[in-house]
């Protein structure tokens, strides 16, 4: 994945999960100021506008690296190596289309089991693409600690001397 891919991504999860979680703190557990009010907060309006306006800049993100970093990796031995990726890739739909399903359902049953489905899902999703992105870093500091870069060196030495030896000859 590029560099500003992964910014994207990063972006994008901490716009849409920041919001979501500040509206759903101000809507289920906030207490509104008068007994007649209809939200609980001045603000929790605006947070749910920008959450649904976020949302789509998700999809977007997650639609970009699709083909690279996900599609390629499906069927092969690199996803087994853990859950997070994967988790990610099953998270994702139900996640989005219940985000949807909630802002356009009108019956009362429905949009409860679409709120359900959402918060389940984000909430994985959330712990997901956390658990992702820190194994990532995790093995690219393995990758780049003073033990393995020693541990690369020599090879490459041998290698190296090893081609200049045939070129010579």
């Amino acid at each position: 994945m590029k560099q500003w891919e992964r910014w994207l991504q990063y972006g994008a999860n901490l716009l849409v999960a920041g919001t979501g979680a500040v509206y759903a703190f101000m809507r289920y557990f906030l207490e509104p100021v008068d007994e007649w009010a209809v939200i609980n907060h001045p603000w929790q309006p605006h947070i749910q506008h920008l959450h649904v306006l976020t949302a789509p800049l998700l999809v977007f993100a997650c639609g970009l690296i699709w083909h690279r970093h996900v599609a390629g990796r499906i069927g092969s031995d690199e996803h087994r190596r853990g859950v997070s990726g994967p988790g990610l890739a099953v998270v994702f739909v139900p996640m989005i289309a219940s985000g949807y399903l909630l802002q356009t359902t009108s019956t009362a049953g429905w949009r409860q089991t679409w709120l359900v489905l959402h918060l389940v899902t984000s909430g994985l999703w959330i712990l997901l693409a956390a658990t992702h992105v820190l194994r990532w870093r995790v093995s690219r500091a393995r990758e780049w600690s003073p033990l393995a870069v020693a541990r690369r060196a020599p090879r490459a030495a041998v290698s190296r001397s090893a081609t200049s030896d045939r070129s010579r000859a």
